[in-house]
């Protein structure tokens, strides 16, 4: 009898070994690939007679995107947003530049192809969170972004149109 439970035991233990080894492995997203979504010149309404125009560009292997206001045909500069993907938690950080020399920062990722989220940190200190943002991809030339307070009350919606 005892025969026979090793060998029950060895082939239970065998196959077990081949099927987890065989069950397919999540693969990791491309995050780098997924942020070129954003590249271009995107603009939405933030207002009466007010947009809001974000030109993304790539930067080597990382990514700046220079922000204006356009109010009543006027177009000032918002801010700069600089990103980069920090490859060790497969998070993007992100350094948020205003013209008065505030900034703020900002870590995020990819959940899926069309599905963005991070949040506004103290330093990029992922503990101290100020806010949260989520993108969502609605096709290649629209997304929309909402961002959230600490609470988790949404605090505003914008929608995105790529014009270049």
């Amino acid at each position: 009898m005892k025969p026979l439970i090793n060998t029950l035991t060895i082939l239970l233990f065998s196959f077990n070994t081949v099927y987890l080894n065989a069950q397919p492995k999540q693969a990791k997203l491309n995050q780098m690939e997924f942020y070129k979504q954003f590249v271009g010149t995107w603009q939405a309404e933030v207002g009466t007679d007010s947009l809001e125009v974000r030109e993304c560009r790539e930067y080597g292997a990382a990514f700046v995107i220079e922000v204006s206001r356009v109010i009543k045909g006027e177009k000032s500069p918002f801010y700069i947003n600089n990103i980069s993907f920090d490859s060790n938690d497969g998070k993007f950080k992100g350094f948020l530049l205003y013209p008065n020399g505030g900034y703020f920062t900002w870590i995020g990722n990819f959940s899926n192809k069309n599905s963005f989220s991070g949040k506004i940190v103290f330093n990029f200190m992922p503990e101290v969170v100020w806010s949260e943002f989520h993108a969502e991809f609605i096709s290649p030339t629209e997304f929309t972004c909402t961002n959230f307070n600490q609470e988790g009350d949404q605090t505003m919606i914008m929608k995105f149109v790529k014009i270049n």
